[in-house]
């Protein structure tokens, strides 16, 4: 077998884990080898017990088979936290009804179902953004996320103020023992009670630009106190604000945490072109002495959707482009879907809201339920608004996509769940069209980049609308295309 030939990046992280003392941040661009860098580091580590946090749970089981050091092991931390949770609380179960169950109870009774459901909605985001709410963090919260509620439940005295007191009632109620909790009570619950123990003599934190607060506290406690903590990440590819990740955490935890920092900046998944694309976004990033030149090029819609191929990726960053190319290219009988479950029940839920009796009769209420909306939003002049009024066109464009075409409002709903469904086995035998967040951390060998749907508010955008087409470029193994003129 042949020797491995690492890095100098690489023998500098390995030479870290080996011996360095303090605490470590490295920054990993897309395609770095991260993975394999971080798991074989590990092998070098002299502590007895170590933890690789990881942030989902297909990726804890993926590491699991990888990781060769006896004394580590890959957990996430929703995992780590419940063991927590059983510990203290011996014998509670497994609910996903107890947000909405707690909603209730913070809530006088008889509180309109809408107010409910935002109320849980906050306490959720709450759990995990700031689970040590100072007075004002959670209105803050609810405007940043678009919970508020809307002119007709403020008529009838629902402001933001009264949601936001409820949701940390709901909160404070998550915290006392009745025998269940959800979710997002197993990294929220031992963080607010005290209950984390410091349990490791090395915390390694990957994904961190995707933890938000309350799970990088969580990881940071249970480490013991003499103990090192390295956080693994790429701040460039935080594109999760709006699910509460904390985006500014790498720089965030290299301060609290007095970090060194090395760099994985060398990819050995995108070709030259490629990389030479993606450092007009990201200028340290760097292609492989050995990458092959690739290919980028431009194509007009009418040509990827004659020369995509099954295995290809078609990326956008808004939804209703990707309705109109799957249709195309289900009607030309060639494989696709949309990666997503989730968006097609959203959709689902906007045709029962909006109750056309045909087509027709749909397309016109579609129009007065995305202009009501949209009003709504935009009248407040919240920060939040414009970004929360483009979900509404987009799920309303994707909608007039689905509906041309259809015979019947069932018909819209077979083909939104086809289009949108879960689909077992090699997803390689199909174009792919997703959105640019489903597509992270994945990879194709040729990506159609639907480049018109990028920096709505104007190349001057904010930060996370440049991560997102620095992730778009960069999941292309040796051809990006970038594809304008979809109408």
């Amino acid at each position: 077998m042949a020797e491995v030939i690492h890095s100098e990046q690489q023998v500098s992280i390995f030479n870290w884990f080996k011996s360095g003392e303090g605490n470590l941040v490295i920054r990993a661009r897309a395609g770095t080898g991260k993975t394999y860098t971080v798991v074989k580091a590990i092998e070098f580590a002299p502590e007895q017990k170590i933890l690789m946090a990881a942030f989902n749970k297909r990726i804890a089981e993926e590491l699991k088979t990888k990781l060769k050091n006896p004394r580590a092991e890959a957990k996430t931390l929703h995992s780590v936290g419940c063991a927590f949770v059983y510990r203290n609380w011996e014998g509670s179960l497994l609910d996903n009804e107890r947000g909405e169950r707690l909603a209730r109870r913070s809530l006088p009774a008889g509180a309109p179902d809408a107010v409910v459901r935002l109320v849980m909605r906050l306490a959720a985001f709450g759990k995990s953004a700031c689970p040590f709410p100072e007075p004002g963090d959670l209105v803050e919260l609810a405007y940043a996320q678009d919970i508020d509620p809307d002119e007709y439940l403020e008529e009838q005295g629902w402001n933001t103020q009264r949601i936001a007191d409820a949701a940390e009632k709901a909160m404070n109620l998550a915290c006392q023992k009745d025998g269940t909790f959800d979710f997002d009570d197993m990294v929220f619950i031992p963080v607010r009670n005290g209950w984390v123990r410091p349990k490791y003599d090395l915390v390694v934190i990957d994904e961190a630009q995707d933890m938000n607060a309350t799970q990088l506290m969580l990881a940071m406690k249970v480490c013991k106190k003499n103990g090192r903590i390295a956080v693994v990440g790429d701040d460039r590819q935080a594109i999760y604000g709006f699910r509460g990740a904390d985006s500014n955490s790498i720089d965030r935890l290299k301060g609290e945490l007095v970090g060194h920092e090395l760099g994985l900046t060398i990819t050995y998944r995108c070709p030259q072109s490629v990389v030479a694309l993606a450092r007009t976004i990201v200028p340290d990033y760097m292609a492989a002495p050995t990458a092959p030149a690739g290919v980028v090029r431009d194509a007009s819609y009418e040509q990827m959707i004659e020369q995509a191929e099954v295995g290809d990726f078609v990326l956008s960053r808004k939804n209703a482009p990707l309705a109109k190319v799957c249709l195309r290219f289900i009607r030309m009988k060639r494989p696709a879907m949309i990666e997503g479950r989730d968006i097609g029940q959203g959709l689902l839920t906007v045709i029962k809201t909006v109750k056309g009796k045909s087509i027709p009769d749909f397309m016109e209420r579609l129009t007065k339920w995305e202009d009501k909306q949209k009003t709504r939003l935009l009248k407040t002049g919240k920060k939040s608004a414009e970004k929360k009024a483009e979900f509404v066109s987009d799920q309303a464009e994707t909608l007039r996509a689905v509906a041309e075409g259809a015979k019947s409002i069932d018909e819209m709903k077979a083909t939104i769940s086809a289009m949108f469904g879960d689909v077992a086995g090699d997803k390689t035998k199909l174009i792919v069209c997703s959105s640019v967040h489903k597509s992270k951390g994945l990879e194709r060998k040729r990506v159609w980049g639907l480049v018109e749907t990028l920096y709505p508010g104007g190349r001057t955008s904010n930060i996370e609308e440049q991560n997102i087409h620095y992730v778009m470029v960069t999941r292309a193994m040796n051809e990006f295309v970038a594809v304008t003129g979809i109408s």
